[in-house]
């Protein structure tokens, strides 16, 4: 087998430099790299190797295969093709000599970070390129252009066979005849094929490279309905792997379209240029399994986090009258956490109970109670953050990143985030401690025995225990609800269930049709949010069971819990240090913090990234606003009537 990396380590130098240069002091990036190429092209034994291998690589590269799949999904499906990269992380796959990939790892330096690449200016390609002698250019890219041809062939195929998926089209309006856009993109490539099925016919005619850029369109358009109308007809991880798929072919076909039809130097510099670049971060990226998920599940998370935040409006107090309704609704909240407290203290002194059967109770305990809240419009305050971190992810979206407006938002969800939490409070700590003080009292009945209360007190204790840790787990925890939330809302969506039960044959026999119709809205409503609080409930109650039975020292803290816990114990004691609970007392008080921060930073993360903001944009959007919050702390008390 040829040493690719032996012929051409010269050129391989020069892209190494070209990356340090860059690394080093990227604002004069392209003034370095002109002297740089400029050096490089007096030296007569690098100017011969960067000919020979412009030439090999025109006349002896294989580039069908990476036209065709660099960059591009293959049809496996999404838990498929994730199988099949980890495989070939593991166990790369060995290609024959000539395969560009061969050709790619030759020369690029081993670095997945190209950022490089796409910063050299025009300028520095033609003068690179200035060095090649194109007197023989003609001879050789016979191999080049006839196998862009077949590739062209390949990718049209493919994205007509995607255009006539059952399962795509199944969410498109049957009235509208979109298949004709795939069936009319079809015939006109047979012709091309026609035309162009050997080495020795290759004069492609620009107007008709033209209607077939027309025609795609056309069946793009079809892609861009699904995407544009996925908050009505709803998105799947399958549907969106389609979408993505289908992209990744249209915009392929369409650079290697534009490269035939473009005359302008200037122009096939910048569109060759632009398919190695492709086709160089496809290489490095070929099993990247991170980049495969972000790029297949960002759609499927923004409908997701859209469902959150479209109920994130419901947790605000955009004046006073919502922030005294939200009051008194967690107020509401508050009282069923107090059944809940009390519920599951009773549920512990059953006999002969084991470590699964008492985390089950605990969980189905909770489950109901917030279930309950649901059904009945009460607010629990931790439940907030989740939504209302989605909420401003679609303020950015809408508005951009002017921070005036946005400060605004985030001063009315900490403003209303602060009402609801003092409104389950201000129910839970009294009322606990008023029926463990009237049993101890009234009816010489301990509901916490002393050394119960000493335990339950120091579980709260911010420096004797890990109760932060804890928190912290539970606000995970609330995240991940908020998120199944939205996705079992999406799904209902997309799957129409509520259609499905309101013209359910059977159902129709045995249901009054308004009573169906009930059934079906209320399906439509409640669904998401039933799941996503039976998750939490569940993962609350078995969090600590689970992790006795395997031996961890895990356990979770909720801030309104906590305080239920807190006031029973106080209720049930006649002696206390009251520096210990005073500081047990701020320990529960940070236990809610910690809750909403750890729920609120999650939600908000994952829905910038739904909406392709980066990471470093993230954490600035961040940083701006609570630092322009807390600067003027004004916003926070001003409140619209």
């Amino acid at each position: 087998m040829r040493d690719l990396n032996g012929e051409y380590h010269n050129i391989a130098f020069f892209l190494k430099e070209t990356r340090l240069l860059y690394k080093n002091n990227n604002v004069s990036f392209n003034e370095q790299l002109s002297v740089l190429i400029e050096r490089k092209l007096q030296d007569n034994f690098f100017k011969e190797q960067l000919n020979n291998f412009f030439y090999d690589f025109l006349e002896n590269a294989q580039f069908i295969r990476a036209f065709t799949n660099y960059g591009i999904n293959s049809s496996l499906g999404f838990v498929r093709e994730i199988t099949s990269r980890i495989k070939h992380k593991i166990l790369p796959p060995v290609f024959e000599e000539t395969e560009l990939s061969n050709y790619i790892k030759a020369v690029f330096p081993h670095d997945k970070n190209i950022d490089w690449l796409n910063e050299i200016s025009l300028a520095n390609w033609e003068l690179l390129f200035s060095g090649i002698n194109k007197t023989d250019v003609v001879l050789h890219e016979k191999n080049f252009a006839w196998q862009m041809v077949r590739s062209i062939v390949v990718l049209t195929n493919r994205l007509v066979n995607i255009g006539l998926d059952a399962y795509f089209s199944q969410k498109l309006p049957p009235n509208e005849n979109h298949h004709n856009h795939f069936l009319d993109f079809n015939l006109k490539i047979n012709e091309f094929v026609t035309k162009h099925q050997d080495k020795t016919n290759l004069v492609i005619d620009k107007n008709e490279v033209k209607e077939l850029l027309l025609s795609l369109d056309k069946c793009e358009s079809v892609f861009t309905y699904l995407r544009n109308n996925k908050d009505i007809l709803g998105i799947s991880l399958h549907l969106t792997f389609i979408l993505e798929r289908a992209n990744q072919h249209i915009v392929r076909l369409k650079l290697l379209l534009n490269i035939y039809i473009n005359e302008d130097v200037d122009s096939q510099i910048v569109l060759t240029t632009a398919l190695l670049k492709t086709l160089v971060v496809a290489e490095f990226d070929r099993y990247s399994v991170t980049k495969f998920f972000k790029q297949n599940s960002n759609l499927l998370a923004y409908r997701i986090v859209s469902h959150t935040s479209d109920k994130g409006g419901n947790y605000i107090g955009f004046n006073k009258a919502e922030n005294r309704k939200l009051f008194l609704s967690a107020m509401g909240g508050g009282l069923i956490v107090v059944f809940l407290v009390f519920i599951k203290n009773f549920i512990h002194h059953l006999p002969n109970l084991s470590l699964f059967g008492e985390g089950l109770l605990y969980g189905l305990n909770y489950s109901f109670g917030f279930i309950l809240m649901h059904l009945m419009h009460l607010t629990l305050a931790t439940k907030q953050p989740a939504m209302t971190a989605s909420f401003i992810a679609k303020s950015i979206e809408e508005t951009g990143t002017d921070k005036k407006s946005l400060s605004v938002v985030l001063a009315q969800i900490l403003r209303s985030q602060f009402v609801s939490l003092v409104g389950n409070l201000i129910v839970v700590l009294p009322v606990c401690f008023l029926v463990a003080w009237s049993f101890d009292r009234f009816l010489f009945f301990k509901i916490f025995k002393y050394s119960a209360a000493e335990a339950h007190l120091t579980a709260n204790h911010p420096f004797l225990s890990g109760s932060l840790i804890f928190a912290a787990i539970t606000g995970v925890y609330l995240s991940l609800s908020g998120l199944i939330t939205g996705y079992y809302d999406n799904k209902v969506v997309f799957s129409e269930i509520p259609k499905r039960i309101k013209y359910h044959s059977k159902l129709q026999h045995i249901i009054n049709p308004k009573r169906l119709e009930k059934i079906s809205q209320f399906v439509k409503k409640n669904t998401g949010a039933i799941i996503g609080n039976l998750f939490l409930g569940m993962a609350m109650g078995c969090t600590g069971n689970f992790s006795k039975f395997i031996g961890l020292p895990i356990d979770i803290r909720h801030v309104t819990i906590s305080a239920g816990n807190f006031g029973i114990a106080l209720g049930s004691i006649e002696h206390y240090n009251i520096a210990f609970v005073a500081t047990v007392f701020c320990g529960i008080i940070a236990i809610g913090i910690v809750n909403i921060a750890v729920s609120f930073l999650i939600s908000f993360y994952v829905a910038c990234r739904s909406r392709s903001v980066t990471h470093l944009q993230t954490l600035k959007i961040l940083k701006e606003l609570f630092v322009d919050v807390f600067k003027k702390p004004a916003i926070m008390l001003k409140v619209k009537k």
